[in-house]
């Protein structure tokens, strides 16, 4: 009896994994983006210009521009919304001079990520500046 219950536990928590999945995970295809201006990604400063953006795993994405300059992986956690953008977004916080790319909400689906702030954003937040705006980026 105890090796049956061990069982049914076991196919308990493979079936609440299966279903915790989140919706975005299905679009894995990637995000192209064009930037018009420098911004940050966590601790990684990028230029201006086109950009592919794709998910790796575990919460890990990956932009690299489209000419091969630049590379960088980060981390991000999935955040919801209530309505489904037919494009993606790329959202970034402004703050004086600095872009931080912030949330990027998947095309298609209601569910999207938010990246985790790097060490100059954190700089800026405990200094209590709040972004004077945010910017956003239609991909295509």
């Amino acid at each position: 009896m105890k090796k049956n219950l061990t069982s049914a536990m076991a196919m308990v928590i493979l079936i609440a994994a299966a279903m915790a999945t989140p919706v975005f995970a299905q679009h894995s295809g990637p995000m192209k983006v064009t930037v018009p201006f420098n911004f940050v990604v966590e601790n990684d400063h990028l230029k201006a210009g086109d950009y592919t953006i794709e998910r790796i795993a575990n919460g890990r994405l990956r932009i690299r521009s489209n000419d091969g300059s630049a590379s960088t992986t980060f981390l991000a956690v999935a955040t919801q919304r209530t309505a489904a953008p037919e494009k993606a977004h790329f959202i970034f916080n402004h703050y004086g001079t600095e872009y931080f790319l912030a949330k990027i909400w998947t095309p298609g689906q209601e569910t999207g990520w938010e990246v985790l702030q790097g060490k100059l954003e954190m700089e800026l937040a405990k200094k209590k500046t709040t972004p004077v705006e945010t910017a956003t980026v239609m991909g295509h």
